[in-house]
């Protein structure tokens, strides 16, 4: 059977890789990426991987595989301000409005007096103020909510199922596949690499 340009391109990679005396045991090949399990390490290849290309690990290293949904942090991130921001503005809109202290602050009578009247008019500056405040406040928290809830609709949409390979003592090897693929995967590393951990997710 004749071999794509990816699985071509990997084994000639592998050749090159391969310490003296080291053997290839288990191959997995993914839509996009290529898994290779040899006699003393765990060699990763993913062409459309972004970053990191090519990841490897030593066998006594690598502690577990599994599969796991994940999407674009970012959106997640800008969600979760969006939801923070917007919330505590309507919120002190809200309060401002439904408490009725501007109303009542705006009508107090105007007494004679200096002092006095300049204590009012001061008063009367900061009402308007805050009523100009409080007509911001509520439709501004109320756009960051609706953003909120854009970023959080982005963040569901592009989740994808990711082959989670942790290994010790370094950040894990991400590789993206599709959940089948990822499941099947992560089951036939943890039997090569001998790992005792069974996740539910599988």
């Amino acid at each position: 059977m004749e071999q794509s340009p990816l699985s071509q391109a990997s084994d000639d990679r592998l050749l090159d890789m391969l310490f003296a005396g080291e053997e290839i045991e288990e191959e997995i090949e993914l839509e996009g990426a290529r898994i290779a399990v040899t006699s003393h390490r765990l060699l990763a290849f993913m062409p459309e991987g972004g970053e990191r290309r090519f990841d490897h690990e030593d066998r006594p290293n690598v502690l577990d595989a599994r599969a796991q949904a994940a999407g674009k942090p970012d959106y997640l991130s800008w969600s979760v301000r969006s939801f923070v921001y917007g919330l505590l503005l309507v919120g002190c809109g809200y309060l401002l409005n439904s408490s009725g202290l501007l109303t009542n602050l705006d009508g107090t009578t105007p007494t004679e007096g200096g002092v006095i009247l300049g204590l009012q008019q001061m008063v009367g500056m900061m009402v308007s103020a805050f009523t100009l405040l409080t007509s911001v406040l509520l439709p501004v928290g109320g756009v960051l909510l609706l953003a909120a809830a854009v970023f959080g609709a982005l963040y569901v949409t592009t989740r994808s199922e990711e082959l989670i390979i942790e290994r010790a003592g370094r950040d894990p090897i991400r590789v993206p596949v599709n959940g089948d693929e990822a499941k099947d995967a992560a089951r036939r590393i943890r039997a090569a690499v001998g790992t005792s951990s069974k996740p539910s997710a599988d």
